[in-house]
């Protein structure tokens, strides 16, 4: 694996790049939409499940609107979980109808990157299972 491989994930894969996890790489990737919006945090839903992500200063963020995030797995203050430290964002745009993507897309593509994991990373081991846990 390389030092810029940033894997697609969902909520439920966080766990996985967890600083208390020891991974080859926090840096992740989530495609959601904002759903809140609280001074230096934004909640990020990725079908039925969320994630806390912290805002930089630069970030430039509207509720109901899809992103790209590109941050850190942390550990949250006061042992709410984990979070997201945001690195970048990218805002999806709606189609011509104001439509956003469909996420189930995104979803079953993070899935697969998951279960074959070496045809999408270098040194990746396959599960075949989805299991998060395997190399990186």
């Amino acid at each position: 694996m390389t030092s810029t491989t940033t894997p697609r994930v969902l909520p439920a894969h966080l766990h996985a790049f967890a600083p208390s996890a020891h991974p080859a790489t926090s840096t992740v990737r989530l495609l959601g939409i904002i759903t809140t919006v609280d001074r230096d945090q934004a909640t990020l839903t990725c079908g039925s499940e969320s994630v806390t992500i912290v805002l930089n200063r630069d970030s430039h963020i509207s509720v109901n609107s899809m992103y790209e995030v590109v941050g850190k797995v942390i550990d949250l203050a006061g042992g709410q979980g984990l979070g997201i430290r945001v690195l970048s964002t990218t805002e999806w745009p709606r189609n011509a109808r104001g439509e956003l993507p469909d996420l189930k897309l995104f979803e079953a593509v993070v899935d697969v990157t998951h279960r074959y994991k070496s045809i999408f990373y270098e040194g990746g081991k396959d599960t075949g299972n989805g299991d998060t846990m395997a190399a990186y």
